[in-house]
């Protein structure tokens, strides 16, 4: 394992040697990327940490990527038949008819262990994060309905779990979906947050995460080019309109947030590199 983290980056939060698994992963993927022109750039956390600390935020525990369809699709391909599968592994989460929710890539022989998937017959390898940068239709109606299928995919997937720490509106949504099939609609939901992907519009979104309907668009002059910025010791893409994507998604992206607010981001309650076995991983195709 390569050490490309800054020897000069403060380890107050006792990760830094996680975070430099993690960048070894990212390394990976922006090599196999740049070697067959596929593109990627940073998302959400990975991106403020790159244009905030010039890394990884101090308490961040994971690092995400955003593809479009026909970049994640192109990735797929590549890695499938030319990636390095000893050491890595792919995980698709939502996968229906080459479409997918979000997507993994995982270190092989690893071990991070995540509250709201433990005990699961899944890989549970280090990871970084793929997220899928969708196209949005500019109707507003049409938005709405994306924004809805997707938020249903969220809410199902959750529901899929024991585990879940959402309470409100949001914790009564899960509990309801709970009652339904495990992949009910999965499919139909797919297909409505793809639908637009062919389609020529002001804005990308990423109604298939976190951000609500306000925050979850962007200008597609944000993404649709990319550059290289430093990331710890080596350089990483990220938008083209990295401070218009950050002042859209966070605000005042420079002012950090409450310890209570870092403590809910951070997603490993434990990792190590010890040889994990991952023969059986029947639970996965639930994991969306």
């Amino acid at each position: 394992m390569n050490e490309l983290m800054r020897s000069e980056t403060e380890d107050a939060y006792g990760l830094k040697k996680l975070q430099n698994v993690i960048l070894n992963i990212a390394q990976y993927i922006d090599a196999l990327c740049t070697e067959y022109g596929i593109g990627y750039r940073l998302m959400g956390g990975s991106a403020l940490g790159a244009k905030r600390h010039g890394g990884f935020i101090p308490w961040d525990d994971d690092l995400d990527v955003f593809m479009t369809p026909t970049e994640y699709e192109r990735f797929r391909d590549i890695f499938n038949s030319y990636g390095d599968h000893f050491r890595y592994t792919l995980q698709e989460l939502g996968a229906v008819d080459e479409r997918v929710i979000t997507a993994k890539l995982r270190l092989n022989n690893s071990y991070y262990e995540e509250p709201v998937v433990k005990g699961w017959k899944m890989h549970h390898g280090v990871y970084v994060d793929i997220f899928i940068l969708h196209t949005c239709p500019d109707n507003r109606l049409a938005q709405y309905w994306q924004y809805f299928w997707a938020k249903y995919l969220i809410v199902k997937g959750l529901a899929n779990k024991p585990y879940d720490r959402r309470g409100g509106l949001a914790g009564l949504a899960v509990k309801m979906a709970r009652v339904l099939p495990k992949r009910f609609l999965l499919g139909y939901g797919l297909k409505q947050v793809y639908r637009w992907r062919d389609t020529d519009t002001e804005c990308f979104c990423n109604f298939l995460g976190k951000a609500l309907f306000k925050n979850g668009k962007y200008s597609h002059d944000d993404f649709a080019q990319t550059k290289r910025v430093p990331f710890e010791t080596i350089e990483l893409n990220v938008g083209a309109g990295l401070e218009h994507f950050l002042t859209a998604r966070f605000g005042d992206y420079m002012k950090p947030p409450s310890p209570k607010r870092i403590r809910y981001e951070q997603h490993a309650s434990t990792w190590n590199l010890d040889t994990h076995d991952y023969s059986d991983r029947s639970d996965e195709k639930y994991l969306f």
